[in-house]
């Protein structure tokens, strides 16, 4: 009788453990990914592991070696010099082209009601205010010369000694990086009063408003305010946050290499570890600081202080981001 029982624990237990598997089992898929960003690429996204912090390269191609689901949202591809080398990336993250377009082509949106949520005006629920340590990105991200503003500092005619905007983005919980693009043929008309107001705080406006345009169609459209008030608005927030302890510990430390968890323990001495708990760093090559995150509430009020911004928001990713223990803050110019 305890022979049999045996038996049938191991049966079910076979089965449970096989029904896991299969549940969170991916899809074999084959065609090609072709990057349109520098997303970070994981090991697990479940677990947003990145072990050597690779990250993809704009424009450059992966060969696709699984989907996670059929309405697929994450892409397995493979990076030879990345260890492990099968790796996980955001769909968002570039534009994937199958073999087989009948198995794994998600189906249309009408099918899929949540997409349409993801792309709906005033529908988020907090902002990402992502500033940038413009010398640590201009000098090691791989712009291809297609940033003036860049190879201003890089050619040492324009000197950037504070943190710059790269964005203020609506942000959705439920639609991870998807939330955005409300209205895809959004226009950005602004005066040339805010051009000159905006430029030393996102220096691409000394040049040109490419980089504003992309950043009003995908983020900004998607909030109430006019695309003058959202660009001002955004403007004064950078301004805070530079002249906070964050922009203070970056500024002190230019030409040193510091470790992630001073930084963190600065910050906190500042604004306590819950505020804290909302900031993340972006680093390239997991070494050179180039971002610093900030998740606020989406009724932010623009004068608050910058501990009360953070507390509006939710949680996010950990301090550190892809950044390992101890970063270089790169000074401007070659």
């Amino acid at each position: 009788m305890r022979t049999n029982s045996h038996f049938i624990t191991v049966i079910i237990g076979g089965i449970l453990s096989l029904s896991s598997i299969t549940a969170t089992a991916s899809i074999r898929a084959s065609g090609s990914f072709t990057a349109t960003g520098d997303c970070d690429a994981y090991q697990s996204f479940r677990k947003q592991t990145n072990p050597d912090s690779t990250q993809l390269v704009s424009n450059k191609q992966y060969a696709i070696k699984a989907i996670n689901k059929k309405e697929f949202d994450w892409v397995q591809i493979l990076i030879p010099n990345a260890s492990p080398s099968m790796r996980w990336v955001s769909k968002s993250c570039g534009n994937a082209q199958f073999n087989d377009d009948i198995t794994f082509k998600p189906s249309s949106s009408t099918s899929n009601p949540a997409s349409k949520q993801c792309d709906t005006r005033n529908d988020f629920d907090s902002y990402v205010l992502a500033l940038t340590w413009q010398p640590g990105f201009c000098e090691h991200f791989k712009y291809k010369g297609n940033k003036p503003e860049c190879t201003a500092i890089n050619d040492g005619k324009l000197n950037i000694t504070h943190l710059t905007l790269h964005g203020l983005w609506p942000n959705k919980a439920s639609c991870g990086t998807k939330y955005g693009y409300c209205d895809r043929y959004a226009r950005l008309d602004l005066s040339a009063k805010t051009i000159k107001d905006i430029a030393p705080w996102m220096p691409n406006f000394y040049y040109q408003t490419k980089f504003g345009e992309y950043q009003w169609k995908k983020h900004g459209a998607c909030q109430n305010l006019d695309d003058n008030a959202y660009f001002l608005t955004a403007t004064k927030l950078v301004e805070k946050v530079d002249a906070s302890a964050i922009g203070q510990f970056i500024k002190a430390n230019i030409g040193n290499n510091v470790s992630t968890a001073s930084f963190k323990k600065n910050l906190i001495s500042h604004f306590g570890a819950d505020a804290v708990d909302r900031i993340s760093l972006a680093c390239s090559q997991g070494r050179y600081l180039n971002e610093v995150r900030l998740n606020i509430g989406k009724s932010f009020d623009v004068n608050n202080s910058v501990q009360q911004l953070l507390e509006s928001g939710p949680k996010g990713r950990p301090f550190y981001g892809n950044c390992h223990k101890k970063i270089y803050i790169e000074a401007a110019g070659k």
